[in-house]
Order: structure tokens, then C-alpha cells, then sequence
């Protein structure tokens, strides 16, 4: 899942107007704003899942592979991950087998999952289900990737408002700071 920005708050025409003056100033300035917005947009991206589903920040953190690349006028995040194991998430099982309860997102109800028990297998304890009438072969169940919980239009959005407020303010300290001489 890849998101990307292209257009951020205090357009470039104003930062080549402030810094023209000083040579590599403007993709130095861009660049630093740029690059604080993508890490406040990776540590938000952790609250915004946590808020849509059953799951802790690092939870999130832990399992989602998360890359930045900046370039002078945008920025590109990248979220990779594997599907998580459903007991990842919000639910409810006996020891004795019979049914297990899930839900995976806040918003919905959840609900039962009958034929489905916990073991430990392979070194975890997981969510399995029998296929066949014997004993194996079992599958295990799992809920969304964190790549998939990124495709959520409200985080998305969310985590654009994030990048643009957060660009509006670094783009601001990185002016004041290259035109007092710092960082040249």
C-alpha cells in the first residue's frame, strides 16, 4: 500500500521566494520539512489503526514495514506487512473448543466463529480451523495485513491532514533556520 503526497500546505513558491537568494537552500529546506512530515506520519499511522481496529499501536508498529521516500515537491510512504494472526485482535475463546469470537474492526460487531479452536502450533498459540475430517490439515486464521488497514480512506486522510499540518511547521523552522545561517 503506498501513499502518496504531492501537494503540501505553503506552496514552493513562497520558500524559493524567502531562499533564492541561497544556493541549495530550497531542496535542503524541502527536503528536511518533507522528511519530519513522513516520521510524524509513520508515528500517526500507529494511532489512526489503532482507532479503526482492534489493535495496539505496537501492535501496528511491530508488524507493519513502513518506508519514507522524500523527493523535492513529494513524498511517497510505503506499508508492507504479513496478515496478522486473529488472536491479534479483539477476542474471546474457551479452552474447551466450541466457538471462538472475533472482531476486528471498532466499528462492527465481530462475531462468532464456530469450528474454530486455539492451539499452539509451531512454537504460538493461534486461531486454527480443521479442513478435512481428520485431525490435520488445520488453517489458521488471520485478520487484515497492516498494509490493508492503511488502505482505509479515514486513515488515509487523516494521515494526509497530518503530513500537511506537520510540513506547515517544519517548512517555517527550516527557512528561519537556513536564513540565520544554520544549515547552509
Amino acid at each position: 500500500m503506498s501513499v502518496r503526497v504531492t501537494e503540501v500546505g505553503i506552496s514552493l513558491q513562497r520558500v524559493t521566494a524567502l531562499l533564492s537568494s541561497i544556493p541549495g537552500a530550497i531542496p535542503k529546506a524541502s527536503h528536511a520539512a518533507l522528511k519530519r512530515a513522513g516520521e510524524s506520519a509513520r508515528t500517526q499511522a500507529g494511532r489512526l489503526a489503532a482507532a479503526e481496529y482492534h489493535i495496539p499501536q505496537r501492535g501496528f508498529t511491530a508488524n507493519s514495514k513502513q518506508k519514507v521516500q522524500t523527493s523535492e515537491t513529494g513524498m511517497t510512504i510505503r506499508y508492507a506487512g504479513r496478515v496478522l494472526p486473529l488472536l491479534t485482535f479483539n477476542t474471546r475463546y474457551t479452552r474447551g473448543g466450541g466457538s471462538m469470537f472475533a472482531q476486528v474492526r471498532r466499528d462492527s460487531g465481530g462475531g462468532a466463529l464456530r469450528h474454530v479452536f486455539t492451539a499452539k502450533i509451531g512454537g504460538r498459540l493461534g486461531a486454527f480451523e480443521r479442513k478435512g475430517p481428520g485431525r490435520f490439515p488445520v488453517e489458521g486464521k488471520y485478520g487484515p495485513s497492516t498494509a490493508h488497514m492503511m488502505q482505509n480512506k479515514k486513515v488515509t486522510e487523516e494521515m494526509v491532514k497530518t503530513i500537511e499540518e506537520t510540513y506547515d511547521k517544519r517548512i517555517e523552522h527550516e527557512i528561519t533556520r537556513i536564513l540565520s545561517g544554520y544549515g547552509r
